[in-house]
């Protein structure tokens, strides 16, 4: 990603201006004359403005753990999270529809966080494994580092897409390349992310992610540098590849933001307090090489229910964090490299009352296992080979006495631990070196099997005044039963959003949201605290963090 040389004020200026004017009065994408019929270049720009209000209030048995403090101390109920304006402008430019470029950019600005302080609880906080004491800042002198003010604050920007294509036939055969920076995904996986065949196949933005709820899987896909083609060998059979020439890592809330998990996630804190005072640096993760993820593909179709069959093969460095490696004198996060994964989809449609299925299977060999840490000999924590398996159906739904039209999309996950090939000591999984004694899954620790289940539900009326359509978009994820070994659900944690959206002239969008998380909690008389949640399962920070989001949009 590259920052945008702009000036602050520049910028602030130019969306408190011209950003607002294009909510106001949105316009057609700007389509160039080229005066050749053969070569087009279109213009797209998206603009929203978000505006989030903290709903809940603080549960000062959370604030009083070390863990959490930060990110749940920055804002009381009632205060403004989040007074966000985004810019998103793309252009596309095509010879003969198949041969040209695109490139997209972003640009941000969140006057919410404009106090770059970090808040602590004012009283003596729990840390685990260690005596209560006052709370230590997990940023050095108390304040936002560089990273965490760009992403969260701004005003910044980046580079998105960035890439060529061309179609050209090789015999009788198309076949069709893109190169440069740009996303591909695979597989029939909708909503969640952690256990389809397109998991880490691109980075994901857990901020976008975490925020909105219910956000389709391909909608939260960061773009990387690549190779990626695809060939129609027959009428039935087709075959795709990539391969990568830059890896970067998952983006999530950062530690001390309202949305932050943990105090130490991800990028943004420079260090780990282990205690009252006595912080240990956080260095600079380990990470892959740029190269070296790639994968192949082939799908063939059928005709009975109009389905296709696709078969995959991947191998790839980890976008997602493994763990945080707490070592003597520092603390960093480490990423897994080498993982293999083979894939089996299927997809047919129209089936179940009109709607389509996506089936998911894949076996993941060499994958990372949830950690209690990582080993400072070879920077490894617990590997192993697991199963998993999404199964989905989508319905665009018919006119009925309650709604005109509408959407509903329902997804099962599965996985399951086949061995554990690596560092059993270290794995935190129930029967395990990782689980502490005396924990189970209510503690989070990985069991054998897990289920979750994802539903987003959207009706729309059409016409409910002039030029207006309503819609109540509505979401939920649910953990139904175990711990995913790696990553991606806990029993009972939860995520849930209810609101109300209107379109109008299919130019502005104007949302009105409730945003809600939890997961299992546990809580002790902490001497020198009091009460205080000492330990749970899922994204624990979270539980008292359900917010109202308005948000308007519009393209031009």
């Amino acid at each position: 990603m590259i920052d945008a040389k702009l000036k602050p004020l520049s910028l602030a200026v130019w969306f408190s201006v011209t950003g607002c004017a294009f909510i106001v009065s949105p316009g057609q994408a700007a389509e160039f004359d080229t005066g050749n019929p053969d070569l087009t270049a279109r213009w797209d720009n998206t603009v929203r403005y978000n505006l989030g209000i903290r709903a809940e209030g603080r549960d000062s048995a959370l604030a009083n753990n070390a863990s959490y403090d930060e990110s749940d101390s920055k804002f009381d109920r009632g205060d403004v999270v989040t007074n966000r304006i985004d810019w998103m402008s793309e252009m596309e430019v095509a010879y003969k529809q198949y041969n040209g470029f695109r490139i997209s950019g972003a640009a941000w600005y969140d006057q919410a966080y404009a106090d770059t302080d970090v808040e602590t609880s004012p009283g003596n906080v729990y840390y685990p494994g260690a005596f209560p004491g006052t709370s230590t800042s997990s940023y050095t002198n108390g304040h936002y580092s560089g990273f965490t003010k760009r992403y969260h604050r701004g005003p910044s920007g980046e580079l998105l897409d960035a890439f060529a294509f061309t179609r050209f036939e090789l015999g009788d055969i198309p076949v069709s390349v893109r190169a440069g920076r740009h996303t591909v995904y695979w597989g029939n996986g909708l909503l969640i992310a952690g256990h389809a065949v397109s998991y880490s196949q691109a980075p994901l933005d857990g901020r976008k992610a975490v925020s909105n709820p219910g956000t389709e899987t391909r909608e939260i896909f960061l773009p990387l540098t690549q190779l990626s083609t695809q060939a129609q060998v027959t009428d039935k059979l087709s075959v795709a590849a990539q391969y990568f020439f830059e890896w970067d890592t998952t983006r999530a809330p950062e530690g001390g933001t309202y949305l932050a998990s943990a105090d130490v996630a991800l990028e943004g804190p420079d260090r780990l307090p282990l205690f009252s005072g006595v912080p240990r640096p956080l260095i600079d993760p380990v990470k892959p090489k740029d190269r070296g993820n790639w994968g192949v593909m082939g799908t063939y179709s059928f005709d009975f229910l109009h389905s296709e069959v696709s078969l995959f093969y991947r191998q790839f460095d980890d976008y997602n964090p493994w763990g945080l490696q707490v070592a003597p004198t520092f603390a960093r996060y480490v990423y897994a490299e080498n993982v293999k994964l083979y894939g089996l989809g299927y997809s047919a449609g129209p089936v179940l009352g009109g709607g389509s299925l996506g089936v998911d299977l894949s076996y993941r060999q060499n994958t990372s296992l949830v950690s209690s840490n990582i080993s400072t000999v070879d920077n490894q924590g617990a590997r192993g080979d697991t199963w998993h398996m999404v199964v989905n159906g989508l319905w665009l739904l018919p006119r009925t006495d309650y709604f005109d039209t509408g959407s509903l999309i329902a997804e099962m996950a599965f996985s399951h631990v086949a061995r554990v090939t690596q560092h059993e000591e270290l794995f935190k999984g129930e029967g395990y070196g990782g689980c502490p004694a005396g924990q189970d899954k209510h503690y989070g620790c990985a069991t054998k099997n897990y289920v979750g289940l994802a539903v987003s539900f959207a009706p729309q009326w059409l016409g409910v005044f002039p030029g207006w359509n309503i819609s109540t978009p509505m979401s939920v994820d649910y953990g139904v039963n175990g711990n995913a070994a790696t990553g991606g659900g806990n029993e009972g944690k939860y995520t849930w959003k209810a609101g109300i959206k209107g379109t109008y002239d299919e130019r502005v969008d104007v949302t009105l949201s409730y945003i809600g998380y939890g997961s299992e909690r546990h809580y002790a008389d902490v001497a020198g605290v009091g009460k205080t949640v000492v330990g749970g399962s899922g994204d624990v920070g979270l539980t008292d963090r359900n917010w109202v989001s308005l948000t308007l949009s519009t393209a031009f």
